[in-house]
């Protein structure tokens, strides 16, 4: 079982507010279009509170809900706005996922690998429960570039502390395309926000080679 530090219980507190208020400026309308592609059996790593959670289709096989913060975890699991299909939350490490090799159809990833400790790993542990052919639905916050990349090098360090560990100048797609994945496509756009380091956003699809 996974220990929830008093930084990761405070985060919990202020975080689904303010990405409700995201969601709302059109941040779930991405979440939307990029879940419609889930099927089968699906994982979804770093759930939080669930912001995603409406948005799965409803004839999904199975919907498995990672989260190993403890406090946003008992909100996800509260949550009346689950899919049809079967859904169980649990606890968990994206480091070492407590999954056999091929167990899942899909798994998704919604701005989550800004803040683990070992990306790469964590990658590598998703293409492992892939299936051959199966799908890595992403949605993350990534580095900018000029003034703005400069911006979140200094921030990153106030960011982590502030935000269960966000690295705002981590660069996830060039992490993503040294990963054993075929990219089948990759949108680069903007998170609706004002807050400046998380406003670069990638969203696309990669599929287990």
């Amino acid at each position: 079982m996974t220990t929830t530090t008093f930084g990761a219980r405070l985060f919990a507190r202020w975080y689904p507010r303010f990405m409700a208020g995201v969601d709302r400026a059109g941040q779930a309308d991405m979440r939307h279009a990029q879940l419609a592609g889930a099927r089968g059996r699906t994982l979804e790593i770093g759930a939080g509170n669930g912001l995603s959670v409406p948005h799965y289709p409803d004839d999904l096989d199975e919907l498995i809900l990672l989260e190993p913060n403890s406090a946003l975890r008992t909100a996800l699991a509260d949550r009346d706005d689950k899919p049809a299909a079967p859904v169980t939350v649990v606890d968990g490490d994206a480091h070492a996922l407590n999954y056999p090799d091929a167990s899942f159809d899909t798994v998704t990833a919604s701005l989550v690998f800004c803040s683990l400790r070992d990306p790469a790993r964590a990658l590598a542990e998703v293409h492992r429960v892939l299936r051959p052919g199966g799908s890595f639905l992403f949605h993350e916050h990534v580095r900018g570039t000029g003034a703005r990349a400069v911006l979140q090098d200094l921030m990153t360090p106030v960011q982590r502390r502030v935000a269960d560990g966000c690295h705002a100048n981590r660069d996830f797609e060039s992490l993503l395309r040294t990963a054993d994945f075929d990219i089948e496509h990759l949108t680069h756009t903007r998170m609706p926000t004002l807050m400046p380091t998380i406003v670069p956003l990638v969203v696309g699809t990669a599929h287990r080679r």
